[in-house]
């Protein structure tokens, strides 16, 4: 009698605990990355009538004074009509397919302001936070185009700054 009853116990603990797991998950603080359609976001990306901003981004992640966080990702930068993060004007979608690096996941948030090249910016790195501050448009001294960087050097992720920026991949 007393071995059934446990048995019947452990199976209502068990019972109880998986129905209690997306419970816990929701009242977790963790977010889990917003994922949206990579590919399509690539090839929008690259349409003759975007924005200047809008484009095909690659970024060398490096946070100083950290030394070893550094890691590369590609963005494309597009117009946020995909019904996530709400007040956003353009977000920035992965391409890649890399280990640490998932295709579609939203990494960059952008938010015009007064002046058409700065925006607020969020680069979401690890937390749902992420680094926070502004983005410039800017001109590369080499190729001359006004919107071949997007700077992110004001972006700061826990007393950390980054010193490089977004830079155009113009041959997609």
């Amino acid at each position: 009698m007393k071995r059934q009853y446990y048995k019947k116990s452990a199976a209502l603990t068990l019972a109880a605990i998986l129905l209690l797991i997306p419970g816990l998950a929701a009242a977790c603080d963790c977010e889990e990355p917003v994922i949206v359609d990579g590919l399509e976001a690539y090839e929008r990306s690259l349409r003759s009538d975007r924005d200047a901003v809008e484009g095909f981004w690659a970024v060398y992640l490096d946070w100083q004074p950290e030394v070893g966080a550094a890691r590369r990702l590609r963005l494309a930068v597009v117009k946020n009509d995909y019904g996530v993060y709400p007040g956003t004007d353009y977000i920035g979608v992965s391409t890649c397919d890399q280990p640490g690096c998932t295709r579609g996941e939203v990494k960059l948030l952008l938010t015009r302001t007064d002046d058409p090249r700065k925006f607020e910016a969020v680069l979401l790195v690890t937390d749902a936070d992420g680094a926070k501050g502004t983005a410039i448009l800017t001109e590369d001294e080499h190729t001359g185009r006004t919107d071949a960087l997007l700077d992110l050097s004001a972006l700061r992720y826990k007393n950390r700054m980054m010193t490089y920026g977004l830079v155009r991949v113009i041959d997609g």
